[in-house]
């Protein structure tokens, strides 16, 4: 799994999806006026002009010039900037919120599993630019999806491990990503805890309600659908889950048509899908904006890709928020899935210079 980076939404089309605060969901498409490509060891650029017939070319000269100016213009590393506040939002809230959602599944025939986000806050010295997070990401975060969306002075990103959809000509593929447990100083308490995961029964339960619907869903649009024979461990610095692969024979299938399909994964919001999401609703008590959202792109030959938005933050100005989401399952202990999303704060605490678990 390579890195692939979005710095004001481009790569062809780039879409993402979220629930505002009524919990509408909204598309969002952008066409970029400038788009550099590196691939096998080449770098392209491409320019996406819309051309009327009133237009002359006057206007491709004007973007043209504009082009010039960027490439002229000197490249100038930001200011480093020091994180002076670290507050974790709404534990207790939290706490209780996730000890209501245990009793609600123990008392629930159907109900399997409920994703319970939330948020922590940090302060900084002055402005958090993108390219340092870029940097700090390319640098930290190996064997993940790096994404940027820029609005202003506002910054949305993140390193996710976890593939939502790819599709080529012939081929849809998508990732099964559930079960988590951190990363130990040693190697041999790494090892462990990888063990730890993989024979784990409520981790394995929650992968399998991500591998089934993935592979319910894939067979709709796909042909000769084949799964992965077992769980094995998908390693990022701070973290590490369960990982399998579903694919199929594309067939007519539409790239957009599959992603609406999947999102949101059991992994994301909890399985059934529609009595989660509502539990979410009522029980989450924030707006996760577009935390979790898919992000990626698409040509217009309806190739693309798409991860899902998690490990991540969205800095304003000098501040950032964090967001962070665990599975709760009816035998889950609210202290240990609280403990479980600091882990998974980790991440984007690292890219930010805020305090971390160091692994020596």
């Amino acid at each position: 799994m390579g890195p692939f980076i979005l710095v004001d939404l481009v790569s062809m089309i780039s879409m993402m999806r979220h629930r505002n605060g009524k919990g509408l969901v909204k598309d969002f498409f952008y066409l970029p006026l400038f788009l550099v490509t590196e691939k096998e060891d080449c770098c392209y650029l491409s320019v996406n002009l819309w051309l009327s017939e009133e237009d002359d070319y006057s206007k491709v000269e004007a973007v043209m010039a504009q082009w010039d100016k960027i490439v002229a213009s000197p490249v100038v590393q930001d200011p480093e900037v020091a994180c002076i506040l670290e507050e974790r939002l709404a534990e207790d809230a939290w706490l209780s919120a996730a000890t209501d959602v245990v009793a609600l599944l123990q008392e629930s025939p159907n109900m399997q599993k409920v994703v319970l986000a939330r948020r922590m806050r940090l302060g900084f010295d002055g402005f958090l630019s993108s390219s340092l997070i870029i940097d700090h990401m390319e640098e930290q975060q190996e064997n993940s999806y790096c994404f940027v969306l820029e609005n202003g002075t506002s910054t949305f990103f993140g390193a996710t491990p976890e593939r939502l959809l790819m599709a080529d000509a012939s081929h849809l593929e998508s990732a099964c990503v559930a079960g988590s447990i951190g990363r130990g100083e040693t190697a041999s308490e790494d090892a462990m805890l990888g063990e730890t995961l993989l024979s784990d029964a409520k981790n394995l339960a929650e992968h399998h309600f991500v591998v089934e619907m993935i592979q319910g869903t894939m067979a709709r649009f796909c042909e000769d659908v084949q799964v992965s024979a077992s769980p094995v461990l998908l390693r990022n610095r701070d973290i590490q889950h369960l990982y399998m692969t579903v694919s199929g024979r594309r067939g007519e299938a539409k790239l957009l048509d599959v992603l609406r399909a999947l999102h949101p994964t059991p992994a994301l919001g909890g399985w059934p899908q529609a009595e989660a999401m509502t539990v979410i609703r009522l029980k989450e008590g924030m707006d996760r904006g577009f935390y979790g959202a898919p992000i990626g792109w698409i040509d217009p030959l309806d190739r693309g890709e798409f991860a899902v938005a998690i490990r991540s933050a969205l800095a304003i100005d000098a501040n950032a928020l964090l967001y962070a989401g665990c599975g709760i399952v009816a035998d889950s202990v609210p202290a240990e899935e609280l403990a479980e999303t600091a882990i998974k704060f980790q991440p984007m605490l690292r890219v930010l210079g805020g305090k971390v678990h160091e692994r020596t």
